[in-house]
């Protein structure tokens, strides 16, 4: 955790550890998840802004909503106006993008950047723009978020930017879905097969089909991502 002030906004990286994120999901192996914590808080570290991981051990409250909300609560008890949240299970995302976020933070706008399954990868609002008790009501972690989320900031007349959408992985369908399509980039590939190699010892036959989609697919580097249209 960062605890130095370097500017008005600050990352909040809400994300439990990896055991405990991948029995919350259907992934069969959570040095997967070892693999997604530790390339976001590269990610991060990489934005240059300062950031708060709030695991499993520092959340506080009785459903997803009020630990996500108290968790805000806290860093902007800290003394920044603006904080982009973030969670651990999108692959591609860059701190181009965090940066695209911050900017728009600075104009005063509202971000969000949404998942192909509904959610949201990345959150960011300015403290004027965080209302508690209803931002807790808001269906977290269900496939209307997004949708959710640009209603809430309408009701405040905020302006939102939205950026490019991003698959996340929430199980292992989620992973092959990713690891078979065009975005799959070599050195996630090389990563993830390095990682789960370790415990070759342990594979089970769902495991091992994994490895293999991770060994056929092609590289494909992209671009930046901009803002979506």
């Amino acid at each position: 955790m960062i605890t130095t002030k370097h500017t008005n906004t600050a990352i909040l990286l809400f994300a439990q550890s990896a055991e405990v994120d991948a029995s919350s999901k259907s992934l069969e192996d959570f040095a997967v998840m070892h693999v997604l914590n530790n390339r976001v808080q590269d990610t991060v570290v990489k934005s240059g802004l300062d950031f708060f991981h709030f695991t499993e051990r520092e959340q506080r409250g009785t459903s997803f909503g009020s630990r996500f909300s108290n968790a805000i609560q806290d860093v902007f008890a800290l003394g920044y106006e603006s904080v982009i949240c973030l969670g651990n299970d999108t692959p591609l995302l860059t701190p181009q993008l965090i940066t695209q976020a911050a900017q728009q933070l600075e104009l005063g706008h509202a971000v969000e950047g949404k998942s192909l399954d509904g959610g949201l990868y990345l959150m960011a609002m300015h403290r004027s723009q965080f209302h508690a008790a209803t931002f807790e009501q808001l269906p977290w972690q269900s496939q209307y978020l997004a949708t959710a989320f640009q209603h809430y900031i309408d009701l405040l007349d905020g302006t939102l930017q939205v950026l490019i959408s991003l698959r996340d992985i929430d199980s292992t369908d989620d992973l092959r879905q990713f690891l078979a399509g065009k975005d799959a980039r070599v050195e996630w590939i090389r990563l993830l097969v390095i990682t789960l190699s370790r415990k070759r010892n342990n594979y089970n036959t769902s495991t091992q089909q994994v490895i293999q989609v991770f060994q056929t697919q092609p590289a494909n580097r992209g671009s930046p991502y901009p803002l979506a249209a």
